[in-house]
């Protein structure tokens, strides 16, 4: 290789350095070298080669070769657009003269778009190429420069330059490499075991899917959680619901979990998994009275610390996981606003408090106070502001009241249970809401039902049959009033009417069956 090729080469690559280009390839044994810089959405490329060409087709194969090569690594590139240049440097011309047509731009039409631009630098044509490279990205070199120094001092030079450009090179490499190294994942894997767990203790108990099973091992459960266990937001944590449930969460656990314990370190890692997760749990038991479990919340606490990672190394997120996150996030959120069973509320608590308590501990080896005390206090505020918020809405919601009436009567509190769905009863009477109205209705039957209080039970089952969200259960034991009390006509007649609503009900059917042998 020509001492004036390569001299050559590395001076235009010293100067792009210096305008603020990135090396992000190189090839020692050849000399060629990528370089990269991303401005107003654009990514201009650059590619720098000291190589001769015997003949000019070999110059047009080189060219379409790294046309192709740009092609296929387009989604690499930070930029919408792209604006690829390679500058060749050769002491010697190719023979042909079809070559100097490659210094017409090459444009792709494709989804990504990019324009290349050659440049040939030899003797003949070194100030003009050397002008147009001026025009384009602000390169300057003169032939009086490489005339006044010797091969030794363009050796020394050429030394000088490598030792800069790759040093920058290796430093930024290395600045990477700490960044997922702060430490190596333990607890992710720790968590990942205490949840199979805890959901082979579920299926042990009566079932993962089971409501009771759920409440008693420690569901998020808004009426309990009122009376005050609160353990309840941090236990929720480590229950799922079906074996789907647990399988993507883990999956996404163990992604997410080893990628936060590496750039955070084990100890932060752990604070934005449970502190995430805890918000999740204290926004869930204020958007929805549902019984709910899962380590959704937490896990979305480790998107939220990821996309902080985002704003701090906007870089290193863009180039190594940046639009993966998004779009597994973006995606999560479509799905979980589409299906209704799905607890958002969690969800968003979680991701917006695991963006918090990552501001707040922030990434190893930075420090930003004001941000770091603005995040505490927001999420202190955050959390405070759903308990109240939660409080307020639970205590106000006819549906809650539901759940307590139904707590009441499984604790064979007929009067509290009376007492309540009375209360309820006449609030939605005077809203017109009529959606809830069977149930309280139902529930209070059968209370009076225990209480042998038939007559009141009876008026309640049959008002509940003028609506239209009425229940099966209700003709069930309407059914059964009617019987015992030797009105079969009756009996029959609100049999049938309930089949006709529910046709493939097995209780009513078996009744159905018991009334014909009267």
């Amino acid at each position: 290789m020509y001492i004036n090729d390569v001299y050559v080469e590395y001076q235009l690559a010293y100067q792009l350095l210096e305008q603020g280009f990135e090396l992000i390839n190189k090839n020692e044994e050849t000399d060629e070298l990528w370089f990269e810089k991303f401005k107003n959405n654009t990514s201009v490329i650059i590619r720098l080669i000291p190589k001769r060409f015997d003949w000019d087709n070999q110059l047009k194969q080189d060219v379409t070769n790294t046309y192709q090569r740009i092609h296929q690594m387009r989604k690499m590139f930070k930029g919408k657009h792209i604006e690829a240049i390679t500058i060749y440097t050769s002491s010697e011309e190719p023979i042909g003269d079809d070559w100097q047509t490659l210094k017409k731009p090459i444009t792709s039409n494709a989804k990504k778009p990019f324009t290349m631009n050659v440049y040939f630098l030899h003797e003949s044509t070194f100030s003009d190429e050397i002008e147009r490279l001026r025009e384009k990205i602000g390169l300057d070199l003169s032939m009086d420069e490489l005339n006044e120094l010797d091969d030794e001092q363009k050796e020394s030079k050429v030394n000088y330059f490598k030792q800069t450009i790759f040093h920058d090179y290796n430093n930024r490499i290395e600045k990477r490499r700490k960044v997922f190294s702060n430490g190596k994942p333990l607890f992710t894997y720790i968590l990942i075991a205490l949840n199979l767990f805890f959901f082979l203790q579920q299926i042990n108990n009566g079932g993962s899917e089971n409501i009771d099973t759920l409440i008693q091992m420690g569901a998020k459960y808004n009426p309990l959680i009122m009376e005050g266990e609160w353990w309840r937001l941090l236990t929720s944590m480590f229950l799922h619901i079906g074996f789907v449930h647990i399988l993507m969460n883990m999956v996404a656990l163990f992604y997410l979990g080893t990628a936060v314990e590496r750039i955070f370190g084990r100890t932060r890692f752990l604070v934005i998994y449970f502190l995430g997760g805890i918000a999740g749990s204290i926004a869930s038991f204020a958007t929805s009275i549902s019984i709910s479990a899962g380590a959704s919340g937490a896990i979305f606490g480790l998107f939220g610390a990821l996309l902080f990672f985002g704003l701090i190394y906007k870089d290193v997120f863009k180039d190594t996981m940046g639009m993966n996150i998004v779009f597994i996030l973006v995606v999560n959120l479509v799905i979980g606003f589409s299906i209704p069973e799905i607890d958002m509320g969690a969800h968003l608590g979680g991701l917006l408090g695991g963006f918090l308590i990552a501001a707040c501990l922030y990434v190893p080896g930075k420090k930003n106070g004001k941000y770091q005390l603005g995040a505490i206090i927001a999420f202190i505020i955050l959390c405070s502001g759903l308990l109240m918020y939660g409080f307020d809405n639970n205590a106000s919601s006819l549906e809650f009241k539901l759940i307590e009436v139904e707590e009441k009567l499984s604790d064979n509190q007929f009067e509290e249970a009376i007492d309540l769905s009375t209360n309820a009863l006449n609030e939605l009477k005077s809203t017109n809401d009529n959606e809830l109205v069977p149930y309280f209705l139902f529930h209070r039957s059968y209370a009076y039902l225990q209480q042998d209080e038939i007559e009141l039970a009876q008026a309640d089952l049959e008002e509940s049959l003028n609506y239209d969200e009425t229940i099966p259960e209700a003709y069930n034991n309407l059914t059964i009033i009617y019987a015992n009390n030797f009105e079969f006509d009756k009996a029959n007649e609100i049999i049938d009417e309930g089949l006709e609503r529910f046709p493939e009900n097995q209780e009513l059917l078996d009744l159905q069956q018991d009334l014909s042998n009267y």
